[in-house]
Order: C-alpha cells, then sequence, then structure tokens
C-alpha cells in the first residue's frame, strides 16, 4: 500500500525516504536485507545523489545502518531497542493524549478517527494487516492532529521505527481484542475532556505493546535457538536392522 506520509510538499529524498520505509516497516525489506544504491536509482528514474540522501534519513530513523563496502542494510528488531523506545514513546503518547482531550478543538479529530477506531472493533482477530494498518492510520492522526509543533515532530520522527514493533505485537489475536478496546477507551475519554484518564489509557496501551512485541522477538529468539530433531540413519539397501533378542 502506499505510505501515508508521502505528499507534494516532500522532497524527492523525503518521498524516496518515505516509500522505503514503508516497505521496512510492512516487512517487504526484512532486517538484513541491503537496499542497493544503483537498484534503487533505476527503481525511482533518480540519480544516486536523492537515493543516497534518502539513505542517510532512513539511517538517522534508525531504520538503516549505512556500512562500508556493504551500503544501507536493513537494522534488526532488538528486544533492547524497543524497552529503550517505549520507555519515551508511552510517556510523549500519554502527553499526545492529555492534550488532544483538553483542546477545545478536539472535536474535530473525534469526528476523523471515530470511524476508523469502529472498524478496529471489528476488524480484531479476524484481519490482521487491515487491522493494523487501521491502527497504524488511527495513530498517525492522533500526530498530526496536534498544535504543539515540537511533540508532533517528536513523535513523527519515532513512529516509523515504533511501527514495525507494533506490527509484531498485533501477531497476537489476544493483543488485538485488547488495543481495541483500549483505542475506544481512549476515544471516550478524549471526547469527554478527560486528560487524566486519556493519558492513563494512552500510555499503558503503549507500555502492553512494547510488552508483547518483546515477547514475540523472545519466543522467535528461542525457537531459532531450538535444536532441530534429530532424523533416524537411513537403513542401506541389502541390510536389516537385528532385532532384539
Amino acid at each position: 500500500m502506499p505510505s501515508p506520509a508521502i505528499d507534494l510538499t516532500q522532497t524527492l529524498p523525503e518521498k524516496v525516504a518515505a516509500t522505503l520505509a514503508q516497505r521496512i516497516v510492512d516487512g517487504t525489506y526484512p532486517p538484513g536485507s541491503r537496499l542497493i544504491e544503483a537498484l534503487l536509482s533505476s527503481e525511482f528514474g533518480l540519480s544516486h545523489g536523492p537515493i543516497r540522501d534518502a539513505l542517510r534519513s532512513l539511517q538517522h530513523a534508525g531504520l538503516v545502518t549505512i556500512l562500508p563496502y556493504r551500503g544501507a542494510v536493513v537494522t534488526d528488531v532488538t528486544v533492547r531497542e524497543i524497552r529503550e523506545l517505549y520507555q519515551v514513546r508511552a510517556a510523549l503518547v500519554g502527553l499526545r493524549a492529555r492534550w488532544i482531550a483538553e483542546d477545545p478543538q478536539r472535536g474535530e479529530l473525534v469526528a476523523r478517527v471515530r470511524e476508523p477506531i469502529a472498524r478496529m472493533q471489528r476488524l480484531a482477530g479476524k484481519d490482521r494487516a487491515e487491522y493494523t494498518r487501521t491502527a497504524l492510520l488511527v495513530n498517525r492522526s492522533f500526530t498530526e492532529s496536534l498544535s504543539n509543533h515540537w511533540l508532533r515532530s517528536t513523535l513523527s520522527s519515532l513512529m516509523l521505527q515504533t511501527s514495525r514493533y507494533t506490527r509484531l505485537a498485533l501477531a497476537s489475536v489476544a493483543h488485538q481484542k485488547y488495543s481495541a478496546r483500549q483505542w475506544q477507551a481512549l476515544l471516550d475519554a478524549i471526547e469527554v475532556g478527560d486528560g487524566e484518564a486519556a493519558e492513563k489509557i494512552a500510555s499503558t496501551l503503549s507500555q502492553a505493546t512494547r510488552d508483547e512485541a518483546t515477547k514475540f522477538l523472545e519466543q522467535t529468539a528461542l525457537e531459532q535457538a531450538a535444536p532441530s530433531p534429530a532424523k533416524p540413519s537411513p537403513v542401506k539397501p541389502g541390510k536389516k536392522k537385528k532385532m532384539a533378542a
């Protein structure tokens, strides 16, 4: 799906970075993938300069690492990173929710996200991909509605990296259903202007997403580390196993 972050006001490197970031977030480019400058230049029909700038932007966002002789490589997802990111994010989304709830103009956002949040209730446990897409769009709508430039900018810069972990967390049907309930509760608190409740709900949901994504990564690591079951040795033709007396 095209990235909602792309708009006509963006420079060429920003548009390329937004497209590549979307591919990283949705798993088209998994961790360890190389983003080869020459191939991207050919795909987008651009010189190497804008592609190079786009890759630097992705490195700044933490989505790729530019290595000598290898170029840009998609960064891995790690337990340490998720804990550090969400320690910051939980506080910031709580503050975002409080400010929105206490904003006299909050009705515009409430009207815009009411239907997507209701859709999340219907999608939870039934369509993971569409649920995740809707959840990320709602989250983006919350951030873009902020009048505070500094908070909006900070959350936007975190959004690309945390979106990867949100997708991991939402692999769990139970977390999808929990998330849907929490988003509805958050919307209700904002609609009545309860800033304290909104802050608590948003922060709690962010922490739950952190915990679910961490569990996913730890379980995946255990599965990868587990030894493969031993296969029985084939019996050579012409030979029979001796029966125990």
